[in-house]
């Protein structure tokens, strides 16, 4: 009687180290691939956010520049990145830079409210008032707010508001930084610069209306690396600014600065966590084509 035996073989040792070594390799490779889609996904999201965001701070301000109703102007930060304000401490002050050359934000104002009409005369002798008492489009109007601006173009009143009282049809409005017009009048206000200028008269009778509005002082500055949007407070637009100072001032042909169409803006944005080599995400030049819509206010 024969036994039949089974023949039992395994894998060699050096059979078993270049399989080991075959897989580790393998998912060597298949770890780098997902870890290179991994990098370049978060970089091309980084990327498109911060054009995305680029790209709608742009629209925002050709938009709002568009629609300023005071001659835009250039404007500087400091050290800390705090927007430089002149001797007020209300309104930045003019770039200390060359007029026209690059700088760090562009400052100008906007409608707010109106118009409304004047329902008072003021005071008969120029600066000896600094109020003047108006009437609001209705009684659900918000109220103006300190640090607005009351212009009354018709004679040239344009001033802070530094208080607000009274009711939406008698509101009395207290200004202050009010700019005497050229020439000065006669006295001349005193002291300079807090009471109206002019006097305003005939606010009572009924061959037409003295009016007025409300405006805000606003402005985009680049500050720590950052674009801010400025109205009655500040917000940040874009992070991770390239250009310090993206805004100039075109010349027109002949070499004079201008002013009707405003600034040219070259704004340039990276994402410093996915870009070591700063790489710009975002290089987007507008070429001082934003015209003015109108020009309401006679003074900065």
């Amino acid at each position: 009687m024969k036994r039949s035996t089974q023949s039992r073989s395994g894998l060699t040792l050096v059979e078993i180290s270049v399989t080991a070594a075959m897989v580790s390799v393998l998912g060597l490779i298949i770890y780098s691939l997902l870890n290179i889609g991994t990098i370049l996904g978060a970089k091309n999201t980084a990327v498109n956010t911060a054009h995305e965001q680029a790209r709608v701070a742009m629209l925002q301000m050709v938009q709002d520049l568009h629609s300023a109703i005071s001659l835009p102007y250039l404007i500087d930060v400091d050290t800390s990145g705090n927007v430089v304000m002149d001797s007020t401490g209300v309104a930045p002050a003019h770039t200390t830079g060359i007029a026209g050359d690059p700088a760090a934000g562009i400052s100008f104002q906007q409608w707010s409210m109106g118009p409304m009409k004047v329902i008072a005369d003021t005071a008969a002798l120029p600066g000896s008032q600094n109020f003047v008492r108006v009437q609001l489009p209705s009684s659900t109007s918000p109220m103006p707010a300190v640090n607005q601006r009351l212009v009354v173009p018709t004679h040239q009143i344009e001033g802070d508001i530094t208080a607000v009282s009274g009711p939406w049809d008698n509101c009395r409005i207290t200004l202050g930084n009010i700019p005497a017009p050229s020439p000065a009048p006669s006295p001349a206000p005193s002291p300079a610069g807090t009471l109206l200028p002019v006097q305003i008269a005939g606010t009572g009778s009924g061959s037409g209306n003295v009016v007025c509005f409300i405006a805000d002082r606003c402005w985009y500055v680049v500050a720590n690396n950052a674009l801010v949007w400025h109205r009655l407070g500040n917000r940040t637009m874009v992070s991770d600014i390239t250009n310090p100072k993206p805004f100039s001032t075109p010349n027109t042909p002949a070499g004079a600065l201008y002013y009707r169409f405003v600034a040219a803006i070259d704004l340039s944005t990276s994402d410093l966590n996915y870009s070591n080599r700063g790489f710009k995400s975002a290089n987007i030049l507008l070429n001082g084509q934003v015209p003015l819509r109108a020009r309401l206010t006679t003074y900065q």
